[in-house]
Order: C-alpha cells, then structure tokens, then sequence
C-alpha cells in the first residue's frame, strides 16, 4: 500500500539523518501529512513520541561508533546533535545505565535500540479502550459565579480530589495567588492571554510561593525539563492521574491548534490513554464557543510546564491563609511594571494616560482584547482589594477583632463620593458604565472618540489609583499587627 510504503519512506529519511538536522518539514512531504498528524499517528502505533525514536535511534548509532571507530567521543557527541560531551554522557547514562567511555574501554555493547518498519497487520479485539479520567468532572470556570481566573479555580479543584472541603473557596485561593487583589493593564497590543495576576506572573517562582502558603510540596517541571526526559515525566503524569489526582498545567493554550478561547495560561491534565502518550487538558467554560478540553499527543516537544502536587507539609488553617492574603495585598498591589504589564494603582493610571493619549481611538486596535478585558478584571476584582477578607477574619476569630477600624477605613475609601446603583456592580464598575466607557464595546468606541468624553473616563481611573495609594499606605501600616 502506499500509505505504508510512505511512512516506511519516512523512517528511511530519518535514518539516513541521524547525524544531521532532521527536517520535520521533509518528513511532512514525505508522508503527505501535516507534521502535527503524523507526530500523533506514530505515537498511537508505535508507542513513543517521534522525537524519543529519533534520540533513542542516534544513542543506538553512537554505542555502535564508539565500539567500531577511534573518533573522540566529543565527536561522536556533536555528530549526533549533542553539545558537549557531558550532554552526551548524561543522556547515553541515562539511556543505557552505563557512561560511553565504559562501553568503550569494557567493549560493552548495550541492547541496541532497532529501525522502525511498517507493516499492514490487522487484528480483532474484544471491547474498546477508553481514556482514564479523573472521577471529579465539575465545571470549571464558571462564569456566572464570577469564577473567571484559570489558576484559583484548577487549585480549588486540585485541593478537592485531595480531600478538602468548600473552604477555601475560588475567592479566598483568587486573594491569595493576587488575581483578586491587584488591577492589571497591558501595554502591548494583546490578542489573547490570562487578565490577571497569575497570568502575567506565571512561572515556577509563583507557584511555589502558592503551594507553600497552602502547605503542601511540589514539583515545577519546565517546558525544557519536560522535554529531555518525556518518558519520565509520562510516567508520573500516569501514576497521578491513576491517583485521581489531576495535573496542573501552565502553557498557552492559543498555540494549540484545537483551542478556541481568548483566555489559556493554566489548565488541568484529568485523563490519558496509550500509556501516558495521549493526555486530555481539561480547562471548562459555558461558551459553545470555547473549547472545554482536548487530547494532546506528548510529543516530546511539548510547550507545557507541569505542576505537580506533592505531600501535604504542615496542616493549615482557614484563618492563617485569610492573614497570609492580607499580609501580601500591599505587595500584589505595588508590584513594579514589567514588560509594558501595570499592576495596582499603576494599571490604573497607565491605563488612564493611554484613554488620553487616544490609543483607543484606533479602528485597527482589537478592542475587546486591549480595554474591554481591563474592565472585566476590576469587574471580577470588585474593584481591587478583596476586603471580604479582613471581613472573614473578624467575623471568624476573636483574636483579629482589632483589624475591623482598618477594615472600616478601607470600606470607606473604596466607596466615598461614588453612586451605589444597587445592582451588585462595584462602584468603579458603575461609574464607567455610566461614562458609555464599561464593557459595551460600540459604546466604549464611541466614548473613546470624544476628547471631552474620554477625558472624564481618564479622570475616574486616576481617582481610583489614588483611592489605591491610600489602601497600600493602610496595610503597610498596619500589616505588623497580624
């Protein structure tokens, strides 16, 4: 057939290049097929990512180069795409638990790893194979709770399937991971990411500081760790998932082709089939137009970093994390500018300067994508400074009934001079909306080519960012009593 003689054709161009850059492109017109399909084609039948049966077949050529020439192993190592010969050395270790200068000087031949063939075999089966899945399947995201931050809720559900209860709940982890706490704005022309906190600050350094404060161990797996050894990290991705425990992903779901969401930099790993090689990526809206989750072939390129949960540390209690989320509100909110990102009364004010600076007026800018996600993130945030907070920790614990003067100031700020509407909206919120400048985009496009009428907009975020200064300066002041 000439299907399998195409892909026999491609092994073939593989082998012929082991000690060259394999082209992926080639391999693509070889086979007809778009390299994304035939990377998920081999990994369904053979087992292994096609990047794995490259690097096991290149080890396998130089054990043989070692044994039957005199080249240097450094040479052998840059033959077959490896840097130096400690990248070399480590990898062939740990392929073969056994070091190349071993084999060579012992004349100790590892069990090669042999060339792939296709060939057309067909056979019956009894019953279907089925993807194993995580038995917690509750949505996630969920919009008309307001649950719109990707980290906070796959943390909630990870703290579920390990046994805790409602508490702490979306808004008290949103509070602690900062979403809740700090405004955000961007500079740069934006098409799609995470708006807030945990987006913007995605990273390994990040997320320690969230399991610490929840008490628990975790291991960080970056892209490029991943990577390098994908077996390894299959395996353990298995061993949770048969735990019923699910994975925390951090990525960019918009450079997967089968994602359609304007939001994508945590998701959650709930499922596999082929022994790890085919995982499902669970991230869970209500918009039919969005992607609730999809299977993703572990190619061994993988854009994915993983979190993955380890041992509870210390048992923690609900009002030690509510003091740990006040103590750390003033630091989410006077964050520094990173790359163009604001964060705090700096978004606001950032913000405000581009209202009047006309970046807005611009029929070319996305304009959902660079102002009218700024007005869902303070919508979300009821306006910053999650007060329910030093609230809780009143009402719960006799011990912080000192902190309801605080408490009582902070309420004031937030709300003095400005028209409660009733409608369960913040104040800011409202304010906008009555300026034609909320989340109606005609009506913000037509705001924003009125000078006089954007200016009043500009005027209300300034007066906001104030408002902020004088929290931060609260809770600087007031942080030594907790």
């Amino acid at each position: 057939m000439e299907s399998i003689d195409r892909l026999n054709r491609a092994i073939h161009y593989i082998e012929e290049n082991l000690h060259e850059n394999i082209d992926y492109a080639e391999i693509s017109k070889i086979t007809l097929s778009p390299i994304s399909a035939f990377q998920r084609f081999f990994v369904l039948t053979t087992g292994m990512a096609l990047s794995e049966y490259i690097r096991r077949r290149k080890l396998s050529r130089a054990t043989d180069d070692l044994l039957q020439t005199d080249d240097k192993i450094i040479d052998i190592a840059v033959k077959y795409g490896y840097n130096s010969a400690d990248a070399f050395s480590i990898a062939f270790k740990r392929e073969y638990k056994i070091s190349p200068s071993v084999v060579r000087q012992n004349q100790v031949k590892p069990e090669p790893f042999h060339r792939l063939f296709y060939s057309l075999s067909i056979k019956y089966i009894k019953g279907d194979v089925k993807m194993k899945t995580i038995s917690n399947n509750r949505v996630l995201l969920d919009g008309g709770l307001g649950h719109n931050y990707g980290l906070p809720d796959c943390i909630k559900f990870l703290l579920e399937c390990v046994g805790w209860g409602d508490k702490p709940d979306f808004w008290d982890i949103a509070a602690i991971t900062g979403d809740t706490v700090a405004q955000i704005y961007n500079r740069n022309l934006s098409t799609g990411c995470e708006y807030c906190v945990s987006g913007y600050l995605a990273g390994s350094e990040y997320i320690k500081y969230i399991f610490d404060v929840l008490g628990y161990n975790h291991e960080y797996v970056s892209e490029k760790e991943f990577n390098a050894d994908n077996g390894r990290y299959i395996r353990k991705i298995v061993e949770m998932i048969d735990r019923d425990i699910p994975v925390l992903v951090k990525t960019n779901l918009n450079n997967m082709p089968d994602w359609n969401s304007d939001v994508g930099t945590y998701c959650l790993l709930v499922g596999y089939d082929h022994g790890g090689q085919v995982v499902k990526l669970y991230f869970q809206g209500f918009d039919e137009n969005q992607t609730s989750h999809i299977d993703c072939v572990l190619s061994g390129e993988n854009k994915m970093d993983l979190i993955l949960l380890g041992e509870k540390q210390r048992e923690v209690t609900l009002d030690e994390l509510y003091v740990k989320a006040m103590q750390k509100m003033a630091h989410w909110l006077t964050l520094p500018e990173q790359d163009g990102k604001y964060f705090g009364a700096a978004a606001f004010r950032a913000w405000a300067d581009d209202i009047d600076a006309g970046r807005f007026e611009d029929e070319n800018l996305p304009l959902w994508e660079n102002y009218g996600v700024y007005v869902a993130n303070l919508a979300t945030n009821g306006g910053g400074v999650p007060t329910h907070i030093i609230k809780n920790l009143i009402e719960m614990n006799q011990a912080y009934q000192h902190l309801l003067p605080i408490y009582e100031r902070i309420q004031k700020i937030m709300s003095f001079g400005w028209e409660n509407h009733g409608d369960g909206k913040c104040n800011i919120w409202n304010s906008l909306d009555d300026l034609e400048s909320g989340m109606n985009m005609d009506d913000v496009k037509t705001t924003m080519r009125d000078k006089e009428k954007r200016s009043k907009v500009a005027s209300v975020l300034r007066d906001y960012a104030k408002r902020i200064d004088q929290v931060v300066e609260i809770l600087n002041e007031n942080v030594r009593m907790l």
